[in-house]
């Protein structure tokens, strides 16, 4: 990983942990407390609380995770959708904070789990915060679908991590968003999603803000 970095002058990764679908309370701890290890035991990491809105102590974890852990972003992945009212007192808490919010989101056309978001939820949630800060992941699933859906919510970027997408999204998401909101993410596939942005033969300046600019500047990095 480290030479990788080195290579391709990578500074910081940000991750998250994962587990089951619908984890209980315990594996969210657990989840977090390795996402702690990784980060204090190498500086090339940075990391998300990875939290499940639905918990009566989703709140307790996620000011654990910022005060405690000394992690600087909160992710919500497949447990409860992201504009459950559940999510509100999270979003409130990242808002005062300065703390980006990343959402998974992907709309599927078969599959889709009962609380997986889609840019439908992400722009419902985005449009009651608007003063919290949220990353739509994967490109909400198809750009085609979640960028018009966020076009007109400053305080929502998206990344292109994962997934089988086309050369042109990044064009695509551009047009609509403007390079400065969208994001380089890899999800395990850092070479194909750093050859989209490649292939898409931008303008130094605007592949810089995907790579690692924009990133940056929202985390304070």
């Amino acid at each position: 990983m480290h030479k990788a970095a080195e290579r391709f002058g990578i500074e910081k990764i940000l991750v998250s942990a994962l587990g089951s679908h619908y984890p209980d309370q315990a594996e969210v701890a657990e989840l977090n407390e390795l996402t702690e290890q990784l980060i204090r035991q190498d500086a090339l990491f940075g990391g998300y609380v990875t939290i499940s809105p639905e918990h009566d102590n989703s709140l307790d974890v996620l000011r654990k995770g910022i005060e405690k852990q000394g992690l600087i972003g909160m992710k919500i992945w497949v447990s409860c959708l992201c504009d459950d009212d559940r999510c509100d007192r999270l979003y409130d808490y990242c808002g005062e904070h300065g703390v980006p919010v990343l959402i998974h989101a992907f709309a599927k056309a078969a599959g889709q789990l009962p609380y997986e978001a889609t840019g439908v939820h992400v722009a419902n949630a985005a449009r009651r915060h608007p003063d919290t800060k949220f990353i739509m992941a994967h490109l909400g699933g198809s750009c085609y679908h979640g960028l018009r859906l966020i076009q007109d919510l400053p305080n929502v970027w998206t990344d292109f991590s994962g997934g089988p997408f086309r050369g042109d999204d990044i064009p695509y998401a551009i047009e609509l968003l403007g390079a400065e909101r969208i994001m380089f993410g890899t999800d395990n596939a850092y070479s194909m999603n750093y050859g989209q942005v490649l292939e898409a033969q931008l303008p130094k300046e605007q592949e810089e803000q995907i790579l690692f600019r924009n990133a940056a500047a929202l985390f304070g990095l």
